[in-house]
């Protein structure tokens, strides 16, 4: 028999919890949109009650998620993102698979990573530079046929690369914000100068 713990840590019930803070909703708006009480909905919450398959249905299409991320049956909320392909999705069908050996070998570090970079709002600039990049690497190979061209190509491939290299600083800024080192420093000398008056060197 399970534990009031583990009904609590199960997965619909952690799913729902999420749902509810992630959309702002309340207990008693979903209750409303099920027609059952807020009680009912507070056992659903905590896992101490079950929805049948209708009112499994109806959360499922009151979040816009698929029953079967409800119940643990998939990871990815969206029906619309189960079903989405490598080519739906723009990338090369060596670079899915990579990422889903990744996910099989490295518990999904570069797909969770991927997935971190892409929310940030600067991922698409970071985007185009990788592919401004791409082209004047592929445009070198077969250009520069000449000094000059040489010295051209270099200077082009150089210039994207530096480019590609501030976007995804930007789109890793966002995701990885750095701490503000100057006001750290600032709390750090405060923080040492309190010390030094409270125990201040012998002479």
């Amino acid at each position: 028999m399970m534990s009031t713990l583990e009904k609590y840590n199960g997965v619909f019930p952690e799913r729902l919890r999420k749902l509810l803070d992630d959309r702002s909703v309340t207990r008693t708006e979903l209750a409303r949109e099920l027609n059952i009480s807020r009680q009912a909905v507070s056992q659903y919450a905590d896992g101490t009650g079950q929805p049948n398959i209708d009112k499994l249905k109806t959360i499922a299409l009151f979040f816009s998620v698929s029953s079967d991320y409800l119940i643990g049956l998939s990871d990815y909320e969206r029906i619309e993102t189960k079903e989405l392909t490598a080519e739906d999705m723009g990338i090369l069908d060596e670079a899915a698979q990579q990422l889903s050996k990744d996910k099989q070998d490295l518990q999904g570090i570069s797909g969770a990573f991927l997935s971190l970079l892409a929310k940030s709002p600067q991922f698409g600039n970071f985007a185009s530079a990788a592919s401004d990049y791409i082209q004047a690497v592929n445009h070198a190979k077969s250009w520069s046929n000449t000094v000059s061209g040489v010295y051209y190509e270099r200077k082009n491939v150089r210039m994207k690369q530096f480019l590609l290299f501030e976007a995804l600083l930007d789109v890793l800024a966002y995701s990885v914000p750095v701490p503000d080192f100057v006001e750290k420093e600032k709390k750090a000398r405060e923080k040492e100068a309190s010390y030094n008056a409270v125990n201040p060197e012998d002479d």
